[in-house]
């Protein structure tokens, strides 16, 4: 339900060109930080090499597939 109600949002805000460079700047931020302080460190617990490699190889090559 959540994804449904936050694309409708979009409906009814409308953020000024003048902010969106903020904005941007600003959720890049936060998903750096996330990325850097919970993901980048699950990567260096002791799991098996081999399938994290082939894992991070899927998810990207999964990205490519959907956006490319």
């Amino acid at each position: 339900a959540a994804p449904v109600v936050g694309a409708a949002t979009t409906l009814l805000f409308t953020l000024p060109e003048e902010l969106l460079g903020g904005y941007l700047g600003f959720f890049g931020g936060a998903l750096l930080y996330l990325a850097a302080a919970e993901i980048l460190p699950e990567a260096h617990h002791t799991h098996p090499a081999r399938s994290t490699l082939l894992c991070t190889i899927g998810g990207v090559g999964f990205i490519w597939l959907v956006v490319g």
